[in-house]
């Protein structure tokens, strides 16, 4: 790799601030670096200075409405606003204008992830990579697309190569390389089925009786232990005082987040060679263990507990099958995924799942008797809806059944609604937040449904970046069968008790 200039390497280690005076200088020497003006844009969203980011960009189009760079700077505001359809759409103008904008293939292939369209996004990361192969940014773009096995060999000589890594990103990447590395082999494949696949949900109450969730209960290693069902997050957590005494192998060490205003919560990863849930089995299964107490819960005081649960369970960990939240009869249903047309043959588990460890690998399809589907966007095991407010406002809500609360960002709700101080705190993988605001009246349109928001907690969501406008928590989840298919980014709601559009 060639050594990246002054301002890649501030930009690279989100020194946004830097990044943003090196580029301008860059801009100032030579107005028709087009580059340096879409980054210098781009080090201005990080810092999370729209404002200042639109008036850039206003400048610059008033000079030269067809500068393909000044569409991807588009593209890229529009992305961190949470218009990411219209971002997509923008890229795409910008390759019309220039087909050979790296950006705009790297930043199309960023969209078609989220859409679930792998196959063609790790064909526009590698185009990416073709036109600038010294850039490392594409470079890591390519090598995401890569099968597993090569993915590794190829992360190893990027440590090894990069010249923006400072040593703590260094070190973290390679962590996370090696972790994602030593847990390859444990990918929890389904090995025996008795009966449907129909697996009960448990009532979990709190500790003042208040507040019921559900979970389902899971045997690892023949040892059970209760978790909460939580969309919005990914495999088997478990408190520290759940996991510690069921003495599993470790693999690796973990940082985990999610709400809070804290840090990140250390996880140890372990190794169980069983897990049962309901009349399933599944065998080498990664399981996250918090390091300490009083993470998801857990706390005792005089030796009483203060919750229900053992941790918590992404739904998808199903992510092989279609899965259905039946929290009217309160159950948790598999069933085979839609065979697309000409699909290569490949192992499936007892319940028709695949084996195949580059399965979500493949461009998203939509089977006729699902047409009526909602499209999602899906970013590991975070799934994200379409949401319209009061009609107009089409922004990404998080589907989490986790949350014990509804909430919307406090600066997107200030401009439709008025906003008042609040009692209440979120408490999640980082810790407890500051007491949130609550947001007036509005309605929230998704999948067909209409919820009318009498009120709703809010909070700054911009430290989640993308756009995230809100999270659409258990208080409405609860009320409906949810249906998912992560492998094609597809949901259906059934509202039993309540009225769809």
């Amino acid at each position: 790799m060639s050594e990246p200039s002054e301002a890649d390497i501030a930009f690279y280690r989100h020194d946004a601030k830097k990044a943003e005076a090196l580029y301008a200088a860059a801009v100032a020497k030579d107005p028709a670096d087009s580059r340096s003006r879409e980054y210098q844009i781009d080090s201005l969203i990080e810092q999370k200075k729209l404002d200042e980011a639109h008036t850039l960009l206003e400048d610059w189009v008033a000079m030269d409405s067809e500068d393909s760079y000044a569409a991807t700077a588009a593209a890229d505001i529009r992305f961190a606003e949470g218009d990411w359809l219209e971002s997509y759409a923008l890229n795409l103008k910008a390759l019309k204008l220039d087909t050979c904008n790296a950006d705009a293939f790297d930043r199309s292939a960023r969209y078609e992830e989220l859409a679930g369209f792998h196959t063609t996004a790790h064909r526009h990361y590698a185009i990416a990579h073709q036109l600038v192969p010294k850039d490392e940014q594409f470079y890591r773009g390519w090598i995401s697309g890569l099968p597993a096995a090569q993915r590794f060999e190829e992360n190893k000589k990027y440590i090894v190569a990069s010249k923006a890594l400072d040593e703590k990103q260094r070190a973290a990447i390679t962590k996370s390389y090696e972790k994602a590395e030593s847990e390859s082999d444990n990918r929890c494949t389904l090995v025996s089925s008795s009966g449907p696949a129909v697996i009960p949900m448990v009532e979990l109450p709190s500790a003042l009786g208040q507040d019921v969730h559900y979970g389902l209960e899971i045997a690892f290693n023949g040892h059970k232990r209760t978790l909460q069902i939580d969309t919005g997050a990914g495999g088997f957590l478990l408190t520290h005082s759940a996991g510690a005494t069921l003495s599993l192998p470790g693999i690796s060490k973990s940082r985990v987040g999610g709400f809070g205003d804290e840090d990140a919560n250390d996880f140890d990863v372990d190794h169980a060679d069983s897990v049962r849930i309901g009349g399933l089995e599944f065998k080498n299964c990664v399981v996250s263990v918090a390091a300490n107490f009083g993470t998801m819960g857990g706390s005792q005081i005089q030796g009483n507990r203060m919750d229900s649960k053992d941790g918590i369970v992404g739904t998808d960990i199903f992510d092989r099958y279609l899965v259905t939240l039946d929290y009217i009869k309160h159950e948790v249903r598999l069933d085979p995924l839609p065979r697309p047309t000409n699909a290569p043959s490949e192992g499936l588990d007892p319940l028709g799942g695949s084996n195949n460890p580059d399965r979500r690998d493949i461009d998203r399809y939509t089977a006729p008797s699902m047409k009526n589907w909602t499209q999602v966007y899906r970013s590991g095991h975070m799934l994200y809806i379409p949401t319209r407010i009061n009609g107009t406002l089409n922004k990404p809500f998080v589907l989490d059944t986790g949350s014990y609360i509804n909430i919307i960002d406090t600066n997107l709700a200030k401009t439709f609604t008025k906003t008042q101080s609040g009692m209440v705190r979120s408490r999640g993988l980082s810790g407890v937040s500051d007491p949130m605001s609550q947001a007036g009246r509005f309605t929230a349109d998704f999948a067909g449904i209409r919820l009318p928001v009498q009120s709703m907690d809010s909070q700054d969501l911009s430290r989640w970046g993308q756009g995230i406008a809100g999270f659409l928590g258990y208080p409405t989840l609860e009320q409906l069968i949810m249906h998912i298919d992560y492998r094609d980014n597809l949901v259906l709601f059934e509202a039993p008790n309540g009225k769809k559009n």
